[in-house]
């Protein structure tokens, strides 16, 4: 469990008092990042639940607008909570880990809906060119998704420590591989080049042993640092 600890110290500050607890020990994530990344993972297999296959096309405008949204009050509550930590006192409101996991949670959603385009547009060549979040029932199936998965954090209090603790562990690690594996694909100027899934996995292990070096070295750093 160490060197899970280690790898996730690279981004997230894991502050026991600022996570939730499962079996008396704490999450290797803190709740805004537990929030983070199991929301991400839930609205990219949401959105391929509800029949989205290898939709391409990010969002418009007004669906923007709303997942910009999220975004600012998942800003707003990390400043709030910040201000604590460093003053002594929150400015606007007291905070609490179910506000945190509530707008990790958001943001999530919001990646997701991002994410999701960007990966099929970087590495698949058939893809649909659709909006990733078109029809009417993409954001609510989203909604519904953080619902369910913050309902069953704060309310399954008695769940073993080793599924959540596996759960978001998976997430992050699936989340960031796929943003490096999409990354990588677009910065080799190989997008739209895969037929098969076999020529997806490449991408797949490339993009997690950049999201393992990259956590890696940032907790390397904050080690240095002392933080």
């Amino acid at each position: 469990m160490e060197i899970i600890w280690f790898f996730l110290s690279g981004v997230c500050h894991q502050i026991p008092e600022r996570s939730l607890h499962f079996g008396g020990q704490p999450l290797p994530l803190c709740a805004r990042c537990t929030g983070t990344f199991l929301g991400a993972l839930t609205g990219l297999l949401v959105l391929w639940a509800i029949g989205h296959g290898r939709r391409s096309r990010l969002p418009g405008p007004w669906t923007f607008g709303l997942l910009g949204l999220l975004v600012g009050v998942w800003g707003l509550d990390g400043l709030n909570s910040f201000a604590q930590l460093a003053l002594g006192r929150a400015p606007l409101y007291e905070p609490s880990n179910t506000l945190r996991l509530a707008t990790g949670l958001g943001l999530g959603i919001a990646l997701a809906g991002v994410l999701y385009p960007t990966y099929h547009y970087a590495l698949w060549r058939e893809r649909d060119e659709r909006s990733a979040l078109g029809g009417p029932w993409a954001l609510p199936a989203l909604y519904a998704g953080a619902l369910v998965m913050g309902g069953l954090l704060l309310a399954w209090s008695g769940a073993p420590y080793a599924l959540w603790a596996t759960l978001a562990t998976g997430a992050t690690a699936t989340v960031l591989a796929l943003v490096n594996g999409a990354m990588l694909a677009l910065l080799l100027h190989r997008e739209g080049v895969a037929r098969r899934w076999a020529e997806v996995l490449p991408y797949w292990a490339g993009g997690l042993v950049l999201a393992l070096g990259e956590t890696g070295t940032l907790a390397i750093i904050r080690r240095l640092l002392g933080a």
